[in-house]
């Protein structure tokens, strides 16, 4: 051949070998799948466990629906033939030269070539199952962002792997509490291993806390101990305590029944990974003699706690050396103790309780405290998990722009060697539709997997993916609530209630509405997206119905608000959401209308004076001269013997009068309202008010309400019927502050 064509076929041949290799990979000869035609079949050993058995059909359907051609599942081996094997049994030897299968953890798996043959398999019982959803996800390009918008990207060709992927997961817990996470096939698919509902042990089972938290009562149970011991209880300010509190837990007899029922646990429940000796909710610790001195001893409540499950665990160490328990580090235990150690069956689940939802961890000195802690647990703990809070409890709907510590604080984890991490959402029955529940519950699932990954790419594919046309809004609505927390200023948690919150101002929701608009008007030819766009728009109209219900006049007019509950109420009952927060008083769907519903009158125009002192919690019951005296001209001696004057208050915008913002100081202190109300009649009238927190009423002179109570205000929690004379009437309004927040809501029910 001429050197010069010589040269041109080299280049040629050259530049196709490229193209070959940047198709299919260098070191792959092979496709499974080529246009529709495969010389392959998928093997599965006729002994595999039925997680790898269901991983073959799996591998089989979605093979199917991405080219098009089904690979047919054998159990029979001919040397002659190439296959993709599911599963390390009966696998040729030339695709286990390194590998020990014995080796894999429970959920690690290996997807590898040998130039013939592809093997997808891992440990038992997921890792294979997992190496398949792992290759149909990573290599081919599958995701399940909801049960009803699943990716399946189309092929023509399948070629070999041409390089080992070996994975297991960032942490062996994972699980993420949202309805949607709990679908057992959304679950298996975006591999989760929920406790609180398991995925069945077909597709792969779960790691299972039994039982799963606050497990106190369960292994003492005061209905049968407490009339006959109640020294096994917790003595709270003097006095033993059967309910809605802690066990007493230096007493002997407590730790012998306490270790019997653990020991029954582990024979009744094989499944279980881990065993819960935890502390109940809420507080309730015992302050008996021995309890507060060991306590005392050990600079933390954790220390009668550790000293009480570390005697459980060396019982359940010597007749099960591999079960493994766990305790939490809570609340009232959250500090470490100074020298007791957890034993080295003892797993630590350590909760980020109410810190600051706005930052990721690190993002603002509300967390320093706690980061504190995690690096004093891991230096006594052989293994920790963490529980932490991504959701407002109350207020399931409302806008909650937590996006920061949901893309960071998995990798700080993780970084942390963590072992497992509880997510606790907005777990909303029946099948959902908290505030973009599902895009939060896929995310936690990608990153609880592999926390390297970049936690924005994936909001945003999950955005672009799931909304479609509408994407750019929706991002735009995200970015909009999420820049307003960005400034270490900003500060909100678990327990926020809307009016305490700076990103849901008017012009915000206004903004919010607009953009929603226009979502709407790109999704009118798919009614599918159209709803989805609805359920998300769901929490910016429960806003504006909360706010309208509270008297905030700006969200809503009256006119508006009928049409704005009709399309909340069709909303939720197309997505069947049945609760709209953990609690039934908050959650109730009907009663949060009701509310919105209700014709009232705010009453907002107040004479306001205070502080007055409040110290021992006395100040609700102690006569102040407002009570004894209308006169509004009046210089009132006050806390620490401040001169005091009346102030006139009309804030016209709003029906909660906000003693935080008018009084100083605003701690253990009370305050009065003063009003005059005409009527043109005699008659009786309905109020109703609230308050956070204790709140007394005089009409007349007359006290008509004493609620001495620690509360949240909310709109008409105690309604009164009083006779109003024709006239002027006095209406006096006193209340406490406790803790938190301060202030109260006065309407006139019409």
């Amino acid at each position: 051949m001429d050197g010069k064509y010589l040269c041109a076929y080299m280049k040629q041949s050259f530049f196709f070998l490229v193209l070959l290799c940047l198709l299919y990979g260098c070191s792959s000869v092979n496709n499974v799948i080529v246009n529709g035609r495969s010389d392959y079949k998928i093997y599965v050993s006729d002994s595999a466990s039925r997680p790898e058995q269901v991983a073959a059909v799996e591998l089989q359907e979605y093979l199917f629906r991405i080219t098009g051609f089904r690979l047919p599942v054998t159990h029979e081996w001919n040397a002659q033939d190439k296959y993709v094997c599911v599963g390390f049994r009966d696998a040729p030897q030339s695709l286990l030269p390194d590998i020990n299968p014995q080796e894999f953890g429970n959920e690690e798996y290996i997807i590898r070539s040998d130039g013939q043959h592809l093997l997808i398999a891992g440990g038992q019982p997921r890792g294979t199952l997992y190496g398949v959803i792992g290759y149909l996800s990573d290599h081919l390009g599958c995701r399940w962002y909801t049960k009803d918008v699943v990716k399946i990207p189309e092929r023509k060709i399948i070629p070999l792997p041409n390089r080992d992927d070996r994975q297991q997961p960032a942490f062996e817990y994972r699980e993420a509490w949202y309805n949607e996470a709990y679908q057992p096939a959304w679950a298996m698919h975006n591999r989760l291993n929920p406790s609180i509902v398991p995925v069945p042990d077909s597709l792969g089972g779960s790691y299972i806390s039994y039982p799963f938290v606050h497990t106190f009562y369960n292994m003492v149970p005061p209905e049968k101990y407490f009339r006959q011991h109640p020294e096994y209880f917790s003595e709270v300010n003097g006095k033993r305590v059967g309910r809605d509190a802690q066990l007493c837990l230096t007493n002997p007899e407590v730790v012998n029944i306490a270790t019997q029922t653990v020991l029954s646990w582990i024979r009744e429940h094989p499944e279980a990974s881990i065993f819960a000796v935890d502390q109940n909710d809420g507080m309730g610790y015992c302050e008996c003699k021995a309890c507060k001195a060991l306590d005392d001893a050990e600079g933390s409540h954790a220390g009668t706690l550790l000293h009480f499950v570390n005697q459980v665990a060396a019982h359940v160490a010597r007749e099960y050396p591999n079960v493994k328990l766990q305790t939490l580090a809570y609340a009232y235990t959250e500090v470490p103790p100074k020298t007791l150690r957890p034993a080295d069956n003892v797993t630590i689940r350590l909760c980020h309780y109410n810190y600051c939802s706005a930052h990721k961890i690190g993002g603002c000195n509300d967390h320093k405290p706690f980061v504190e802690r995690l690096e004093q647990w891991r230096a006594i703990a052989r293994r920790i998990t963490v529980w932490d809070y991504f959701t407002d409890f109350n207020r399931y709907l409302m806008p909650f722009p937590n996006f920061e510590p949901v893309k960071h604080d998995v990798k700080f984890y993780a970084d942390h060697q963590v072992k497992g991490l509880f997510a606790q959402g907005s777990n909303m029955p029946s099948e959902g539709g908290s505030e973009f529940s599902t895009l939060r519950a896929w995310v936690f699932a990608q990153l609880m997997w592999n926390p390297d990954q970049d936690a924005q790419a994936l909001i945003d594919e999950f955005v672009n993916e799931v909304y479609g046309a509408a994407a750019p809004y929706i991002q735009e609505y995200i970015r909009l609530l999420h820049d307003q927390v960005k400034p270490d200023s900003v500060y909100f948690s678990i327990w926020s209630e809307p009016g305490e919150v700076n990103f849901l101002g008017t012009e915000t929701i206004s903004k919010a509405d607009s953009l929603f608009v226009l979502a709407q008007q790109v999704a009118k030819a798919d009614d599918r997206l159209s709803k989805r766009i609805e359920l998300a728009y769901l929490p910016v109209l429960y806003t504006k119905l909360y706010f309208h219900a509270m008297g905030e006049s700006a969200y809503l007019s009256n006119e508006q608000a009928a049409e704005a509950v009709a399309r909340f109420r069709r909303i939720v009952n197309e997505n069947k959401i049945t609760r709209i927060a953990e609690g039934e008083d908050y959650g109730n769907v009907e009663a949060f209308l009701a509310g919105a519903e209700i014709s009232q009158h705010f009453y907002t125009d107040w004479w306001v004076i205070g502080p007055f002192d409040n110290e021992n919690g006395k100040g609700l019951v102690t006569v102040f001269p407002p009570e004894k005296s209308a006169d509004l001209s009046a210089v009132i001696k006050g806390k620490n013997g401040a001169d005091l004057k009346w102030k006139q208050l009309d804030r016209r915008e709003s029906g909660y009068i906000d003693f935080l913002k008018i009084f100083d100081p605003s701690e253990n202190v009370v305050a009065y309202a003063r009003k005059t109300v005409v009527a043109d009649s005699a008659g009786m009238v309905k109020f109703g008010v609230g308050s956070n927190d204790g709140v007394r009423v005089w009409v007349n002179g007359r006290l008509v309400l004493d609620r001495q109570v620690a509360r949240r205000a909310r709109v008409n929690e105690d309604q009164i019927s009083v006779p109003l004379r024709k006239g002027e009437n006095d209406i006096l309004v006193k209340v406490d502050q406790l803790k938190r927040g301060w202030g109260f809501y006065f309407s006139e029910i019409q």
